[in-house]
């Protein structure tokens, strides 16, 4: 009887498992960009930027992904993750979709502007260009 029990046990346990490995939606996507952003008293911040959208291609959530490198300190590394959005805006006297990570609270948002294909570009907290000589784009690998 222990035996029967110990069984289904692992049965149910495999199962589980099993099922929380599998992606939620076989349909939905990522895209991935990636760079070194400028940092005030670090070589740069590698950043990651992760979206991912449904499978009718709706924006979801996010995970952004910063190391700081060359930094001797406890923490050298920011993760975050939430929902993001797609915005129109116009830069430059043309139409430019941005992606808004926590568009649900304005004290929080990060803004990258897609001015490429393959590449996103931060924007500072007003939502505009940084007026900067650094590059402040990621690629989309």
């Amino acid at each position: 009887m222990k035996k029967a029990f110990y069984a289904l046990g692992l049965a149910g346990t495999l199962a589980l498992a099993a099922c929380q490995s599998q992606p939620m939606d076989p349909k939905a996507s990522s895209t991935v960009y990636q760079g070194v952003l400028p940092c005030a008293d670090c070589p740069g911040i590698k950043t990651t930027l992760t979206l991912y959208r449904d499978q009718d291609g709706k924006a979801t959530r996010y995970e952004l992904n910063q190391e700081y490198l060359g930094v001797d300190r406890g923490m050298d590394a920011d993760n975050d993750r939430g929902n993001w959005a797609v915005q129109r805006t116009d830069v430059d006297g043309r139409d430019y979709p941005v992606f808004v990570l926590n568009p649900e609270q304005p004290d929080e948002q990060v803004r990258f502007l897609q001015n490429a294909t393959n590449a996103v570009e931060l924007l500072n907290a007003e939502g505009q260009r940084i007026q900067s000589e650094f590059n402040y784009t990621l690629m989309q690998q």
